[in-house]
């Protein structure tokens, strides 16, 4: 396997740097804004100019003095040579996944953005680098390469985009009409120039202004969602010498590559919305790796295509706690969504007396807090930590999904923690800790559950023998 020799970032390494600094130039044209001076407006733009400049003499300094290389043992070098110098070496062997990002102005440019996910390394600490598509393809093939033996490509994600795309379009063009409905009354009541009642003043623009805010809030929604959406076009996962890896995107074409002995654990989340279209999301997490978007969404019936994906993957029971079982569970559990139900509730109750106008600015976020109170007892009911095949899983309600996780590599530490009053009640929060200094906590178990995971973790015997990789 030949090197590389020393070879020099692409150019477009420079605009981390410009990006970075894009609220300094922004810092003249505010001083001219609150001044209202507009004659020394040439004057700001000049420094504004002066600014870009710099950093652009600065950016282009430092695209010269760094520079990276692979060697003919398959090991990245980073160097820089501006004062001190420093190397930094990548061996395929550390890395825990690797991702290539290629978004539309980088295409035009012949350039790729690639990371490195060292396996021990604490997230947030991925390596990045700006490098011209063949050479970021030649390292991701070099240093994890993914030959496929199984093809999937899943239909689930695009569903499920779809369906929320749809619903949030409809939902903002309602709050446009009501908005609008509502703007003359707004409008003339804001145009008068006594505005001694001030209580008859917010009855009529507390509600047009709600409308408007839920408008922009559900719109800039819509705009996440068609990104996600546009994320799932052309979307393939395939398998191949034990990498996992998937590929798609319009705008944002992201390829994404998992060593699958490096993998730290795998989540399905059944959020209310993939409950209702039977379409589940699957999160990896990898090293340092733990990424926001899903790897693959699948449907309900291919639980066995999954299987093969993900070799020795195991899905906690699927089970409901009883009225029984759940005696002596702590409270803490429903504590964020029902002091905040409550908080909501008892505002309402004060405005019905003082400004009735302003129920209906209470009225959503009260609703919202109720269904995630709602949502709140499914985790009450169900979370929970089990030995699986060899495996520890666990059941963990998070916001509005409940999430499945199954661990794949050896915990770092494993921690049970008992208040006195847990003590009493033979309950216990158990605490993993994984590679990359990430964690979680499984709140209020069953002690004989905590203990069987710890028997399991003490053994070290997380992979079943049986799993081929």
């Amino acid at each position: 396997m030949r090197g590389t020799g020393r070879r020099r970032y692409h150019p477009f390494f420079a605009l981390r740097l410009m990006r970075r600094t894009l609220l300094l130039y922004l810092v003249p044209l505010v001083q001219v804004l609150f001044a209202r001076q507009w004659d020394v407006l040439w004057t700001a733009l000049a420094q504004d100019l002066a600014l870009f400049c710099l950093m652009a003499l600065i950016s282009y300094g430092m695209l010269g003095v760094s520079s990276w290389e692979l060697d003919d043992d398959g090991t990245l070098r980073l160097h820089w040579n501006l004062v001190v110098s420093f190397e930094r070496t990548i061996q395929a062997s550390q890395l825990a996944a690797v991702q290539i990002e290629r978004p539309l102005i980088y295409r035009l440019g012949g350039a790729s953005r690639v990371t490195f996910y060292p396996n021990l390394l604490p997230k947030g600490r991925a390596v990045t680098l700006c490098l011209k598509s063949r050479d970021a393809r030649m390292l991701a093939d070099r240093l994890m390469p993914a030959p496929p033996e199984e093809y999937y490509h899943p239909a689930g994600g695009q569903r499920l985009a779809l369906v929320l795309l749809g619903a949030n379009s409809l939902s903002t063009l309602l709050l446009v009409w009501v908005a609008l409905g509502q703007g003359d009354n707004t409008a003339e009541q804001m145009a008068l120039s006594q505005l001694g009642q001030a209580a008859a003043w917010a009855a009529r623009w507390l509600p047009a202004g709600l409308a408007w805010i839920l408008t922009l809030l559900t719109f800039l929604f819509g705009l996440s969602l068609l990104r996600s959406f546009s994320h799932t076009v052309r979307y393939a996962v395939w398998r191949g010498q034990g990498v996992l890896a998937s590929r798609g995107g319009l705008l944002l074409r992201v390829e994404r590559r998992f060593r699958l002995d490096r993998l730290t654990c795998a989540e399905v989340r059944l959020s209310p919305t993939a409950r209702l279209l039977r379409c589940y999301p699957v999160y990896l997490t990898a090293g340092c790796y733990s990424g926001d978007d899903p790897l693959f969404v699948y449907r309900s019936g291919q639980e066995e295509l999954i299987h093969r994906l993900l070799p020795g993957l195991r899905l906690p029971p699927n089970r409901r706690l009883s009225l029984e079982q759940v005696r002596g569970r702590s409270l803490a559990i429903l504590m964020p969504a029902g002091s905040t139900f409550a908080f909501l509730v008892l505002l309402i109750l004060v405005a019905s007396w003082a400004l009735p106008s302003a129920i209906p600015l209470l009225a959503l976020p009260a609703a919202a807090a109720g269904f995630w109170l709602v949502i709140s007892f499914q985790g009450f009911f169900r979370e929970g930590a089990w030995p699986v095949d060899g495996r520890i899983t666990f059941l963990r309600q998070r916001r509005l999904s409940l999430r499945c996780v199954c661990i794949f590599s050896p915990v770092i530490c494993l921690r049970i923690f008992q208040s006195p009053w847990a003590v009493t009640r033979g309950r216990a929060n158990l605490t993993f800790a994984y590679p990359g200094r990430l964690h979680e906590t499984v709140r209020s178990i069953p002690l004989a559950e905590a203990r069987a995971c710890a028997v399991l973790f003490e053994r070290n015997e997380f992979h079943d023998p049986n799993d081929s990789v």
